[in-house]
């Protein structure tokens, strides 16, 4: 009997092969980034029945209900695939040196995917391993038909960039056997110091101590009475795009802030811009809006203003070093 050690862990995506749940046959397992957690949370939505003539107080018998899955990863990003499958649809133009630009687009309902048939969002697949160091007694966990639900990624003073993934999955296949290691990428992660925010874009905000873009998909689990426990599909509803900042107040801008973006409500567009040792991310965000914005004012220390901004649409562009961040 051994104990599972967490520094054997391991988490990697499998691209979908354009059928919802369904792996690419032999498929590849690609690394998504340095991984700092992840958790899955099955719920089993397990059913008490109690009944007239049981002849007592307690619980009678369970019935399985239905399996809803769900989980969340946190990572430094190398690359911005997981972006790509948030954003919705990714247009990749490799170049004959190996590198690649990758322009994300929006889908909307009436769009699909470039690699998942009939789907708005792409679906992946997770493979998530505890490495016991024995073929039989390792603990691995596919959940297959995974869609990411929200995405956040935060820009901090002196830290590495950060992302959050909660996303939905049709189900989840326990396995003990051998597991597949995954080559790590060696490129140095992004980091905050090479970031800047741009508000609006062409004007870059130098007192940002922080600020973070969220895409939400606000999935929907679309369970149906068709003799499953699992979901058929998750079902994108409305988007909701969200970028926070936290800035040291400063001459240069808070007044343009508080009375042109706030008070005032003129829309505005911005942009981040984050560069890498093996490329660089653009967000721009058009249609902007500053719906909240806080000034407190302490006793001691700096003045910071917070700023919530929410864009109406966004388009992103990477370049790096990988060729294709498509599965084809």
């Amino acid at each position: 009997m051994s104990k599972y050690m967490s520094d054997q862990n391991q988490l990697c995506f499998i691209y979908e092969s354009g059928t919802y749940g369904s792996a690419i046959a032999a498929g590849s397992r690609h690394w998504i980034g340095l991984v700092q957690e992840h958790t899955i949370d099955e719920n089993m939505n397990v059913i008490p029945i109690r009944y007239q003539g049981s002849t007592d107080r307690n619980v009678d018998m369970f019935e399985d209900g239905n399996l809803d899955v769900t989980g969340t990863y946190s990572y430094f990003p190398q690359d911005w695939k997981q972006l790509g499958f948030a954003i919705g649809s990714v247009s990749d133009c490799p170049s004959f040196a190996g590198t690649g630009s990758h322009v994300m687009s929006e889908t909307n309902s009436d769009d699909q995917s470039n690699t998942a048939v009939g789907q708005i969002l792409n679906s992946f697949v997770l493979e998530d391993s505890k490495n016991n160091g024995t073929a039989g007694s390792n603990f691995v966990r596919t959940s297959s038909g995974c869609m990411i639900d929200s995405m956040t990624t935060t820009w901090s003073q002196g830290e590495p960039v950060s992302c959050e993934v909660n996303y939905m999955a049709q189900s989840v296949v326990f396995a003990s056997g051998a597991v597949v290691a995954v080559t790590p990428t060696t490129t140095r992660p992004f980091m905050s110091n090479k970031s800047l925010l741009q508000i609006p874009s062409g004007t870059t905000i130098d007192n940002a101590a922080d600020f973070a873009f969220t895409v939400n998909n606000n999935l929907e689990a679309g369970h149906y009475v068709n003799g499953s426990r699992v979901i058929q599909e998750p079902l994108p509803v409305n988007r909701d795009y969200e970028l926070t900042a936290t800035v040291k107040m400063d001459s240069a801008n808070a007044k343009t802030f508080y009375e042109n973006y706030f008070l005032g409500g003129s829309e505005f567009n911005a942009m981040i811009q984050s560069i890498g040792a093996g490329g660089s991310l653009f967000v721009v965000m058009s249609g902007c809006t500053m719906t909240d914005m806080e000034t407190p004012s302490p006793v001691e220390g700096t003045q910071d203003q917070t700023l919530t901004i929410t864009p109406a649409h966004v388009e992103v562009t990477v370049e790096d070093a990988i060729a294709q961040y498509t599965a084809w």
